[in-house]
């Protein structure tokens, strides 16, 4: 382990915490392991240094030195990789993820535990899952790289932004009204996917009803995106009643 480098007092990598220090240190690329001695079982800091402190700089020296003081090593121990991404100190995927997540699915695990419990085929739940976490391949998201039109595949009036092109073109409009009066039911879109999949359900059905309806709001989606790939790529025919019918 480096010392300078890796974060071996659990405050962070120290040439960051002290900048200072680390650019008057002779030991910049040094492991913890060269840089102290055990004398009768306790470890001893041996530090080097290219110059002599000035004044202001002996509190700052001090200040790292109790830092440093304050590490324990254990002579009778083998070192050991401790993960601490986790509760757990073991490493595990799920705590990885969790990690690089940083906690953003937050109030909205409940949506992502109701969405992976549906029964739909794999392939519509892949694409509905990108559409919940607006990864899919829009006209607006690829225009943060490069694209030549923004405009959405379908009305071709409005930005293909994923609220846009899922919840609030005209064209989807027409495919989600007729599902609904092909289910017997009035219902307000919201435009946010999350929510308009965590409020595409009844109130006063049964959990196993409300998953069948999480499975129409798969198919729909899934259906709408295949839609707009094949008038793209296949020179297809915008056709809101195809996609009806195949839902």
């Amino acid at each position: 382990m480096l010392f300078w480098e890796d974060n071996c007092v659990g405050s962070g990598a120290l040439k960051i915490v002290f900048p200072r220090l680390f650019s008057v240190s002779l030991s910049k690329t040094s492991k913890v392991a060269e840089l102290g001695v055990w004398n009768n079982g306790i470890w001893d800091w041996k530090f080097a240094w290219r110059r002599s402190f000035f004044e202001w700089e002996k509190q700052l020296e001090c200040h790292f030195s109790q830092v440093v003081q304050g590490v324990c090593f254990h002579l009778d121990k083998e070192d050991s990789w401790v993960w601490k991404g986790g509760e757990a100190l073991s490493y595990t995927v799920k705590s990885a993820y969790n990690r690089l997540r940083g906690g953003q699915e937050g109030e909205n695990a409940t949506v992502f535990k109701q969405f992976w419990r549906s029964k739909a085929l794999p392939s519509a739940l892949v694409t509905t899952w990108r559409v919940l976490e607006n990864k899919l391949a829009t006209r607006v998201n690829l225009g943060k790289c490069v694209v030549e039109s923004s405009l959405c595949s379908l009305c071709r009036v409005e930005k293909e932004s994923n609220s846009h092109l899922f919840f609030e073109s005209s064209f989807l409009w027409l495919v989600w009204s007729r599902c609904f009066t092909w289910l017997g039911v009035q219902f307000v879109s919201h435009n946010d996917q999350l929510l308009n999949f965590s409020q595409f359900r009844l109130s006063n059905a049964s959990a196993s009803v409300n998953e069948v309806w999480g499975v129409i709001w798969t198919a729909v989606v899934s259906e709408l995106w295949k839609h707009r790939n094949n008038v793209i790529f296949e020179w297809g025919v915008v056709d809101g009643l195809e996609v009806v019918a195949l839902v």
